[in-house]
């Protein structure tokens, strides 16, 4: 039992007759002999308190180090595990891109998307020139039923300037005498192809300050 919790005897009971007989005597009486009695209690009960809580200091001292330890051992298996996890990732990330390749944040577009010809796209992203004519609606509209699934793969045979013939993809035939050139298309063709070519510099990340070129030009025109 915990001493702490102890309470001294009252040692005046029977109870503690034999005790007085053997402190008593001619010098000592038995208010003196019950004093006695109780101050050594009070002394073995403070030997008994002191070992009682170092005891229980070792234990709980004990139980951390136990606890601690475990800890210890918890974090370093769950560090492992996260660096066997992230390296599972890392390798899944660089063996499937496509499938954690970021997704922009942006709103669906509230109209149509007008997409031009590959012919066009490529000349676009190559910052190259291209007709206006591949921007008008008509074009637009035949680029639309383009089935690239089927029409990239296919190839025709074109003469060269050089005059050589040479197999390439139909994608990238262009029936000439079928492109109205700038100067000859009609206003409203313009008008059109200006709206949709801007779009498409968008769309092909062109800078701004030549997207801005443009719309100064076009609008000079227009005023004109």
């Amino acid at each position: 039992d915990d001493p702490n919790l102890a309470t001294r005897p009252d040692f005046s009971l029977e109870d503690f007759i034999d005790a007085w007989l053997q402190l008593t005597n001619d010098t000592v009486n038995d208010d003196q002999a019950m004093r006695i009695l109780g101050t050594l209690w009070d002394i073995q009960n403070a030997k008994d308190v002191q070992r009682w809580n170092a005891r229980r200091e070792e234990e709980a001292q004990l139980a951390k180090d136990i606890a601690d330890q475990a800890a210890a051992e918890l974090a370093q298996k769950q560090c492992c595990l996260q660096d066997k996890e992230d390296t599972a990732l890392a390798e899944e990330r660089r063996k499937n891109k496509a499938k954690y390749a970021p997704v922009p944040d942006i709103e669906v577009p509230s109209g149509l998307v007008n997409i031009p010809a590959p012919y066009a796209s490529r000349k676009l992203k190559k910052g190259e020139y291209c007709e206006l004519y591949f921007f008008t609606n008509v074009s637009l509209a035949e680029a639309d039923s383009f089935n690239a699934s089927i029409d990239d793969e296919a190839l025709t045979l074109l003469k060269a300037e050089n005059g050589q013939h040479l197999w390439i993809p139909a994608s990238n035939a262009r029936d000439k005498s079928a492109v109205i050139k700038d100067e000859n298309l009609s206003w409203e063709q313009f008008g059109e192809a200006s709206v949709h070519l801007l779009s498409a510099m968008r769309e092909h990340n062109w800078q701004k300050d030549r997207i801005d070129m443009h719309v100064k030009f076009w609008t000079a025109l227009e005023v004109h």
